[in-house]
């Protein structure tokens, strides 16, 4: 048997529709299990979104490799902690720096697999090209190291 509720006596026509499919014993399952799914999966997908974006976003520390190709530095843009070894390899043909000025100036990296290695020990957000082929550039962001436990 349906009753009106909490709010007070119902219509008989705002009651028939209330009660609409609701036999002996069963609640009135219309709205409030679709907005409950509608609830439960905008969780799941904000909560996928905020695990993967930490993944993706991921800071680099103890050494990290960028690669130089012939037109470009990969990962272009790099977030480290403070202290990591970050390894240039040049896989062009050609030589090409790694240039931040008044951070770091490789100076020409050889071609084939060439190597320089910078230690990002200022905290900062460095801007860096080849002068080389200027229109490579990049940009490295060295942040304080923060403890991973109490």
């Amino acid at each position: 048997m349906c009753s009106s509720g909490p709010l007070g006596p119902l219509t008989r026509t705002a009651f028939a529709h209330h009660c609409k499919g609701m036999g002996k014993g069963q609640k009135n399952l219309g709205l409030m299990p679709k907005r409950a799914r509608f609830i439960a999966v905008v969780g799941c997908v904000l909560s996928f979104l905020l695990v993967s974006g930490f993944a993706c976003s991921k800071t680099q520390s103890g050494q990290t490799t960028v690669t130089i190709d012939s037109t470009s530095f990969h990962p272009g843009n790099l977030v480290v902690t403070k202290g990591t070894l970050v390894t240039f390899i040049n896989n062009d043909t050609q030589p090409h720096t790694a240039t931040a000025v008044g951070a770091f100036d490789s100076g020409p990296i050889a071609p084939n697999g060439g190597r320089w290695t910078w230690v990002a020990s200022l905290v900062g957000t460095f801007q860096y090209h080849s002068l080389i082929q200027p229109t490579m550039a990049g940009t490295i962001t060295v942040i304080e190291a923060t403890p991973t436990s109490y």
